[in-house]
């Protein structure tokens, strides 16, 4: 096995998922010498990320990628919470993720129009549609692991509330798009405890992984 290999396998199964969550109050803004460490690092997993295949080209706005990336940096994201928690009054955890989090990275995939009249298992459209889908899938799967790489914290959330259409509005998303992954991220030096208190909770799923999903087919 070579070294490069090894160390992709190690990238992947260190990855872990760890919500973050905390208020605007309690938790303190990123340090301008840490978001000019970091900042750069999370650009270039964001570039990284785009190296994922697909399948047809979208050409949504002479853009080829089914995908796209949206970023916000700490000020935003705080801004952000604020707009959740505050114009929205919503007490759910996107606000309280909002306000921990050091970068948002918000990831949407664009479907293609399928006509009423067609069948929703044969028309092109809908083929397409699944292959625009799980490209953007793996886009977001490399974000995760360059950013673990970079020892970067990160949680790929569905975006609950961000997914609608007031969080569309705010943040300047089309509406022919859809919310597939908000990746929350966390730089290492924000967990010291002196930027604030926060809630850790771990993914609920990893130690239920196992190997029976693998098949050899026998002929």
């Amino acid at each position: 096995m070579s070294k490069a290999l090894s160390t992709i396998e190690e990238v992947i199964r260190a990855r872990v998922t760890e919500k973050v969550l905390s208020t605007l109050e309690q938790r303190a803004s990123v340090p301008a010498e840490i978001e000019a460490r970091n900042r750069p690092l999370v650009e270039s997993a964001i570039e990284t990320a785009g190296w994922a295949p697909f399948h047809y080209p979208r050409d949504a706005d002479r853009i080829a990628e089914p995908w796209r990336a949206y970023a916000l940096w700490n000020e935003k994201t705080r801004k952000l919470a604020r707009f959740l928690s505050e114009d929205l009054k919503l007490n759910s955890k996107e606000p309280q993720l909002a306000a921990a989090c050091s970068a948002l990275v918000l990831v949407t995939w664009i479907p293609e129009k399928v006509p009423a009249s067609s069948s929703q298992t044969e028309d092109p459209a809908v083929i397409r549609n699944e292959e625009h889908l799980a490209a953007s899938s793996a886009m977001v799967q490399n974000l995760l692991l360059a950013l673990t790489a970079y020892g970067i914290g990160n949680y790929w959330s569905s975006g609950g509330k961000l997914r609608g259409p007031d969080a569309f509005n705010y943040l300047g998303i089309p509406e022919s798009e859809r919310l597939l992954a908000a990746v929350f991220i966390e730089y290492p030096e924000m967990r010291d405890v002196k930027y604030g208190e926060t809630i850790r909770k771990p993914g609920s799923l990893r130690t239920k992984r196992s190997k029976s999903w693998a098949r050899n087919i026998q002929l």
